[in-house]
């Protein structure tokens, strides 16, 4: 990566799963073995170096539970061009600010961070969501393809920051992602994204 690309890495102190557990990102040494999570290699990986950063400017907060339901299990700080894998793509987390479940701010100074470099592109789990590792090498391909936050992925993020009441309700809005009601309940109750809910109870004297 060059010096002029934007800022990628976890804020030191978040905890990233290994086979013995959580562990916090600066603290897995080459040699440390993590968890990928991409499907594009095997699921144990070892870490073969740390790329140090530091972000100057706003950071992206998501808060706990905006993803899915644990996930992440406590807000998780990256930085906007730091990417999670979301629906078999790559989503900068920048991409995915919406003011109520998934943040801009400014950080009370800079930010350190450090990135995982593997054997290969991946993701692993930080918090419980699944954000990428660094490319080993300028010319690396990426693990799954890069893309920005579609019509059907924001309405799966704003169907859950109004269940948990960090949104007001808001109709689907016009445009080329547009899915018929009816249709984006079927995909919303379908995806891994989707919150779980209580079941409704049977009316009384209901047969």
């Amino acid at each position: 990566m060059t010096d002029a690309s934007p800022p990628r890495g976890l804020p030191l102190g978040t905890p990233v799963l290994t086979p013995l557990g959580p562990a916090a990102v600066e603290t897995l040494a080459p040699g440390a073995v993590v968890l990928a999570v991409s499907g594009e290699a095997a699921p144990f990986q070892t870490v073969l170096g740390l790329r140090r950063a530091r972000a100057e400017g706003p950071v992206v907060r998501i808060r706990a539970g905006a993803l899915a339901d644990g996930t992440p299990h406590e807000d998780l700080l990256l930085p906007p061009a730091h990417a999670l894998l979301l629906d078999d793509a790559l989503v900068a987390a920048g991409d995915l600010v919406d003011g109520h479940a998934i943040l801009r701010e400014a950080p009370d100074g800079p930010l350190d961070l450090a990135e995982l470099v593997l054997a290969t592109h991946d993701a692993v789990l930080a918090l419980g969501a699944a954000v990428e590792t660094a490319l080993p090498a300028e010319d690396a391909p990426p693990c799954l393809p890069r893309r920005a936050a579609d019509g059907p992925l924001r309405a799966l993020l704003s169907w859950r920051a109004e269940l948990l009441g960090w949104a007001p309700p808001a109709a689907i809005g016009a445009g080329p992602d547009t899915v018929a009601p009816a249709t984006l309940r079927q995909r919303l109750a379908a995806s891994p994204l989707a919150p779980v809910t209580p079941p409704v109870p049977p009316l009384s004297g209901a047969g």
